[in-house]
């Protein structure tokens, strides 16, 4: 029997949806998540992050305590994570990628995996990005099925142009890369109809989801940015323009930040000059009365079974 003593956690989510194919590890399917509900309400105390931070730092938080918080603002936080949240009377946090909020197509990095690998485009094409010419060559390899039954080894020669593309856009500016995705899309010849599964809400979504206050918002910069890639001004405009649109769209103070990827000592001083008060991280471990109060560790959730989502929870506290 496990017996190792619980310790307070901050949960990190993305998506609540099937997803059979779920390349990044983004998605939790709604049964999936349904059970980690289950066991969060059975072994857990889950508090809402405002609260869950404040009595972390004045060290009245209970050792079993748990916050659940959502990254990016993906619309299946309202459809099929709110319902689920809200039968269990289980708070959470979304964190805003507030650049792509109102739009009608997918994040990027779920479109550009969409079309790579479920595309029927070409089997080879060549994209431009910054002057550099890479060259993609799929070979004989089909796409996948949208069941993701596909056979694995299939897929190599895709999950890696996959891979060589994702981390070649990642650190433009936002307009180049909208653009090389409009270029992309004209490769493959297609609308690509699933796109909308994987959207952002709209602002008066967003109004929608926190209309109740069972969950709260919080900024996660302009356009998902590495922010430590960024220059000091840019940094800080992500940062501050992010809690101004989150505040617009809700009309209430947003005193909580959520990290894309990595960040610096700029991005952090960044993000306390901008007027929050608490920032969450996205690397993994439990919380603690001497964690950084600008840098909250959060443990990443992937789409697992109630069983083995109980295990993880109990493998950090033993572990941290």
């Amino acid at each position: 029997m496990w017996t190792t003593d619980p310790k307070p956690l901050i949960l990190m989510y993305h998506r609540i949806a099937n997803d059979p194919i779920n390349h990044w590890g983004l998605a939790v399917s709604p049964s999936h998540f349904e059970e980690h509900l289950c066991v969060l309400y059975r072994t857990r105390r889950p508090v809402a992050l405002t609260k869950f931070v404040r009595n972390l730092m004045a060290g009245t938080l209970p050792a079993n305590a748990v916050a659940l918080t959502f990254d990016d603002g993906y619309v299946d936080n309202l459809i099929a994570g709110k319902p689920r949240l809200a039968a269990a009377d289980i708070p959470a946090t979304v964190f805003l990628a507030t650049g792509y909020l109102d739009r009608s197509e997918a994040f990027w990095w779920d479109e550009l995996a969409s079309l790579i690998l479920l595309g029927n485009g070409p089997q080879s094409f060549e994209v431009v990005i910054r002057g550099e010419a890479l060259e993609v060559d799929f070979g004989t390899d089909p796409p996948a099925r949208e069941n993701g039954t596909t056979r694995a080894e299939s897929l190599v020669r895709r999950r890696a142009a996959l891979w060589m593309l994702r981390q070649a856009l990642r650190p433009l500016e936002e307009e180049e890369r909208r653009l090389t995705m409009v270029n992309l899309r004209s490769i493959f010849g297609e609308r690509n109809d699933r796109a909308g599964l994987g959207r952002a809400m709209t602002s008066d979504e967003v109004r929608t989801i926190a209309s109740d206050g069972l969950v709260s918002i919080g900024a996660h910069t302009v356009t998902h940015p590495v922010l430590a890639r960024l220059g000091t001004a840019a940094c800080e405009r992500e940062i501050a323009e992010s809690k101004r649109a989150c505040e617009a769209v809700i009309g209430a103070p947003v005193t909580a930040f959520a990290y894309p990827y990595d960040f610096d000592v700029k991005a952090r001083e960044a993000v306390k000059a901008a007027g929050f008060t608490f920032a969450c991280a996205a690397q993994g471990g439990a919380a603690k009365a001497t964690s950084d109060i600008f840098a909250l560790p959060r443990l990443y959730v992937p789409d697992l079974g109630g069983d083995a989502f109980e295990q993880a929870l109990r493998a950090v506290s033993a572990s941290d």
